[in-house]
């Protein structure tokens, strides 16, 4: 990274999840690019003239300043928002290895600016996929020694969903874009506070993992900032780059893929590899108090709860509950229980579960639900298990005014623990299949439990909030049904209450477990006494609450205005083109 684009990236160096308030490292200023305000003759009474303010072309926001950095030497370059999303996943999946990769899945929504017409998003599912011969028995164990992690270990999506998107919304050849992002990993990427972290937490396994122990040091948290570098990866990249997606399904890259897979006891065949496909779907709207709240259908469960959250409470509703008082924290609360409730009963692969998810979104079934929310009582639903995992996001808006929110994931960190011979981990996310309503036993009832060709219910949220059909707010998150409630809490936060959205991410949060069990953020623990009283039952603390990252679009002085945001419980760049 040169000196002069370095400048131009703000970036937060602080451990990973960190709690809110706590002291973190002041983040680089970047470079004002506006004119200088005009200075008033001397002995004038007239006030200097401001400058006028200059029009924001694009921004970006992820949750690693190496992936920041490629999104926007692509965007300078000409290339798209839909191009800088993917330079931007592929290189934040070299330097958080242990959230997504190439071994991975995940799901994008899209919008595309035509003046000449309203235009619907698009979004893109490629969400892993069950290999055709599975048995759900395997399923019943949730954490299998390492050689049965195979098991686990859908079909990856990665690869040809972000080949889609470029198909949808590219504008750089794809060869470029790919290139991009193997020539940043070739140069290096900085070891950042949050992946140290999480090397920490998985040492063990580092350690007794030759693959692993080749890619990261020992030491790691004393090592932040230490440029790391992976070439078996980089020479994957450029033959995907060169040969096209294709290459990933079919050829040498796939018959790694398949090796490491089935060493490991998985059911994946070169035909389950070689006829996957990523889906384009039509996103969830949820429309409230003028806006459209554009979200992930179905198999993601998490667009479903935001647009279940805001059909049930009104922005009136809302204010009167006083923002993080006791009554705010518990009356939200029960309504995602409820939210979660129906995520587990509604929400499955469309293709083998069949439901009218709008008659589960109906405006009067729910402010029937919102009726019967009390705010000195706690019901707790019954709930099956749903697993609260890692991810990364990002967001991109470009000059033109396309926007793109995509997230990657591996479902847990490092997904499988599975590293090809191509430098990348392979995903567990069939562990996110149901057994039954407790996860106990085997049965075929139910939208989510595993069978052949299936993906697996999400948590994933990539948002786009819309006004008169133009973006105003672009956000997504990861943390799995953390990131959905904290997206939920954000979006509450500025929408409802105003507050700038860098207050709204940073602010302390709370969170429901899939327990119907309360968790607090720190400074929101003077809470608890009050929130007992209601019969919430509040759990001790963990560490993290999701990362959220977004992108402000809003009107200043006449001019476009972005504000990008990152999460600083998980760390991140911003940066901004004028």
């Amino acid at each position: 990274m040169n000196a002069a684009r370095a400048s131009s990236i703000l970036m937060c160096l602080a451990c990973a999840c960190s709690a809110p308030g706590a002291a973190t490292p002041e983040p680089e200023t970047p470079p004002v690019l506006s004119a200088a305000p005009t200075v008033a003759p001397k002995g004038s009474s007239t006030a200097p003239a401001r400058a006028p303010r200059t029009r924001d072309n694009f921004a970006v926001a992820a949750e690693n300043a190496s992936a920041v950095e490629v999104a926007r030497s692509i965007l300078e370059s000409g290339g798209s928002a839909t191009d800088a999303a993917i330079a931007a996943v592929l290189v934040g999946c070299a330097a958080h290895a242990s959230s997504c990769g190439l071994g991975g899945g995940g799901s994008a929504l899209l919008y595309r600016a035509d003046p000449k017409r309203a235009t619907e998003p698009v979004f893109v599912d490629f969400r892993e996929s069950a290999p055709s011969g599975i048995k759900p028995v395997d399923y019943l164990t949730k954490n299998p020694p390492p050689s049965r992690r195979g098991f686990l270990v859908g079909v990856p999506g990665l690869v040809a969903g972000l080949a889609k998107l470029h198909e949808i919304g590219g504008k750089l050849p794809w060869k470029t874009v790919v290139g991009s992002a193997a020539d940043a990993i070739e140069r290096g990427v900085p070891l950042s506070p949050y992946m140290a972290q999480v090397l920490a937490w998985n040492d063990k396994w580092r350690s007794s993992d030759d693959r692993a122990r080749s890619l990261w040091p020992d030491n790691a948290e004393a090592r932040v900032g230490e440029t790391l570098h992976n070439e078996a990866l980089v020479r994957t990249l450029r033959t995907i780059a060169d040969a096209g997606p294709s290459a990933f399904y079919k050829g040498a890259i796939a018959k790694d893929v398949l090796t490491t897979a089935r060493d490991a006891n998985s059911r994946m065949t070169p035909n389950d590899l070689a006829t996957y496909e990523p889906i384009v779907r039509k996103p969830l709207h949820a429309q409230w108090e003028g806006l459209d709240i554009v979200t992930a259908p179905p198999p993601s469960g998490g667009g479903l709860v935001i647009s279940e959250m805001f059909e049930m409470f009104d922005k009136a509703d809302v204010k009167k509950l006083e923002h993080q008082s006791g009554t705010y924290v518990h009356v939200l609360s029960e309504g995602l229980r409820n939210a979660y409730f129906d995520r587990s009963v509604a929400v499955g692969d469309p293709a083998f579960f069949k439901t009218d998810i709008t008659s589960t979104l109906d405006e009067s079934r729910l402010r029937a639900r919102r009726a019967k929310i009390r705010v000195d009582t706690t019901n707790m639903p019954k709930l099956p298990s749903i697993s609260d995992s890692g991810t990364f996001h990002c967001d991109v808006v470009d000059d033109k005014g396309d926007a793109v929110s995509i997230t990657a994931s591996l479902t847990s960190m490092f997904g499988s623990k599975l590293l090809t011979a191509g430098g990348f981990a392979l995903n567990d996310a069939l562990g996110e299949f149901s057994i039954d309503e407790y996860g106990q036993r085997v049965t075929t009832r139910g939208p989510n439990f595993p069978r052949g060709g299936a993906r697996p219910v999400s948590n994933h949220v990539p948002t786009i909030v819309l006004r008169d059909g133009a973006p105003i707010v672009v956000a997504g998150a990861s943390g799995g049904l953390r990131g959905t409630t904290g997206v939920v809490s954000v979006l509450m936060a500025h929408l409802a209450f105003g507050m700038p959205l860098s207050d709204a991410v940073a602010e302390p949060r709370f969170h429901v477990t899939a327990s119907g069990a309360l968790r607090l953020d720190a400074p929101l623990d003077t809470l608890r006494e009050d929130l007992v009283a209601r019969g919430e039952v509040v759990d001790a603390p963990v560490p993290g609450f999701g990362a959220v990252t977004a992108i402000s679009v809003r009107n200043e002085d006449g001019v476009r205005a972005l504000e990008p945001v990152f999460d600083p419980r998980k760390g991140g760049a911003v940066t901004v083109g004028r």
